[in-house]
């Protein structure tokens, strides 16, 4: 009788013990893939925050043979720039005295300004020279008629002249600094991938 009573207690007990497992393991084995997501979601968000400050973090210097490429390119473009600018300026008359002074304020300043733009120079430290080099340069022009028109034309292309000449060089030096912080950043991918 013991035996039977006995038997019975641990079939029904394993009967129970079987069903409790199976209820419990199933919210059990969804809380151990919720946590197991969970820990992946911020490991990854982790890792897409590093990727980011190091990308942020990253910045690039031109080097000495970078501005002095700039500065090569802006030579070449001074020519085609000031032939552009002055072309309105052809047919004024006095007709050649009023092309020249464009291109005298013109060449006078737009290779200037492009170098400290391909440093980086703040317009201000362009601008602040301007008007005392343009005076200078464009005295030339004082007592040539009619008087105020001609000197007033070399200096609006100086000025001119400055404007466009620090943007082409900071421009061409900012794309020169595009390129290599994209080959760093490519780089730094590669090695945190």
């Amino acid at each position: 009788m013991y035996n039977g009573n006995s038997e019975q207690y641990w079939k029904q007990r394993s009967k129970s013990w079987s069903f409790i497992k199976s209820r419990a393991f199933l919210p059990l084995f969804f809380l151990v893939i919720c946590f197991a997501f969970t820990l992946r979601i911020n490991f990854v968000k982790n890792l897409r925050h590093e990727k980011r400050r190091l990308l942020q973090a990253v910045q690039y210097e031109p080097t000495q043979e970078q501005h002095g490429f700039c500065d090569l390119n802006m030579r070449d473009m001074l020519r085609i720039q000031c032939d552009d600018m002055c072309k309105s300026e052809e047919m004024s008359i006095p007709r050649p005295t009023m092309y020249q002074a464009c291109h005298l304020g013109c060449s006078r300043a737009f290779y200037l300004a492009a170098v400290v733009g391909c440093r980086q120079g703040p317009e201000e430290k362009v601008l602040g020279k301007v008007n005392e080099e343009a005076h200078t340069s464009c005295s030339r022009y004082i007592g040539v008629e009619p008087k105020p028109v001609v000197e007033s034309t070399c200096k609006k292309y100086y000025r001119e002249a400055t404007k466009r000449g620090r943007k082409a060089g900071f421009d061409f030096i900012g794309e020169i600094i595009k390129v290599e912080l994209e080959k760093k950043r490519r780089k730094l991918e590669e090695e945190y991938l």
